[in-house]
């Protein structure tokens, strides 16, 4: 299937108007309705309804975009990976879990550029499940996950704990924390059962966060509190900006290295785990005393 046509129905898909497609593609807009003309034809199915107004999704049109969407992205993925094979360096791929990558990035990249210039550097922050896709599909060497479980062919084990601990913007105690005011934030594996066994009162919240990030903006400005791990909040404790509740219980969620059992080339793979634990070190020992705890 054509991907010039994947992106022309994508690109439609979300104008509704085949002029502007047109001239965003620099196309005419007889060569517009041709790749989607075809499209429908290599389908067997019609992907949009035409009006005077413009065109809309049908049901299989619907159905359809989530799998265009993702022939693009592993077309740009293989086109950057074919990239970055062609360069005379040798890449080393590292994935890190989306609330990871402050506790690693930049001073993995730099022990990385000061220990080992010859290797070129490739950085994905994505959730666990998909960071390990990537090793299986070989796009990535080594990932830091929450999953204790891997795919056949992958090596998976323990790299840190994480200390999650209990934060909010005002100095109390856990014992006046009302759960109403309570903000879950799902920290995935090996975080929930811990949750559940050791605050059961706090499991029916009724905030439900699902980015950590978003949480945080949420934490500065509200009198609410939610479960952070400590290195991600370092900064806002330090300045006082953010207050551990005073005897609230200090949760674990660990992470996972994940790298295939049979690496391409070992000599990078045991560079970037190096580098890794030399940033984990760097930050335990910069990390600021908490007093609250």
């Amino acid at each position: 299937m054509n991907i010039d046509a994947i992106n022309t129905f994508l690109l439609l898909s979300e104008t509704g108007n085949f002029s502007r497609v047109a001239e965003k593609s620099n196309l005419t807009q007889s060569t517009v309705s041709a790749r989607i003309r075809v499209l429908e034809e290599t389908l067997n199915v019609k992907l949009f309804d035409r009006s005077s107004s413009g065109v809309v999704l049908t049901e299989a049109g619907q159905k359809f975009y989530k799998y265009a969407a993702a022939m693009r992205q592993n077309w740009q993925q293989g086109r950057q990976e074919m990239a970055r094979s062609a360069s005379p360096k040798q890449t080393i791929g590292l994935g890190l879990h989306m609330t990871m990558w402050r506790r690693f990035m930049p001073a993995w990249l730099l022990w990385m550029e000061s220990n080992h210039p010859r290797f070129g550097l490739h950085v994905e922050a994505d959730y666990s499940e998909r960071l390990v896709d990537y090793i299986s599909q070989g796009v990535l060497d080594l990932a830091i996950t929450h999953m204790p479980t891997g795919l056949p062919g992958l090596v998976v084990e323990p790299f840190m704990e994480d200390g999650l601990v209990m934060v909010s913007r005002r100095a109390i105690d856990f014992a006046a924390c009302n759960p109403k005011n309570y903000i879950f934030i799902d920290w995935s594996y090996g975080y929930r059962e811990e949750h559940q066994e050791k605050l059961p009162e706090f499991a029916s919240a009724t905030i439900n966060i699902g980015y950590g990030a978003m949480a945080l903006d949420y934490l500065r400005a509200s009198d609410c509190y939610a479960y952070m791990p400590q290195a991600y909040v370092a900064e806002d404790l330090a300045v006082g900006r953010l207050h551990v509740v005073q005897d609230a219980p200090v949760l674990n969620r660990p992470s996972y290295l994940v790298h295939s059992k049979h690496p391409n080339h070992p000599e990078a793979l045991a560079a970037a785990i190096a580098g890794l634990r030399a940033s984990q070190a760097s930050v335990t020992s910069h990390k600021p005393r908490d007093t609250a705890m």
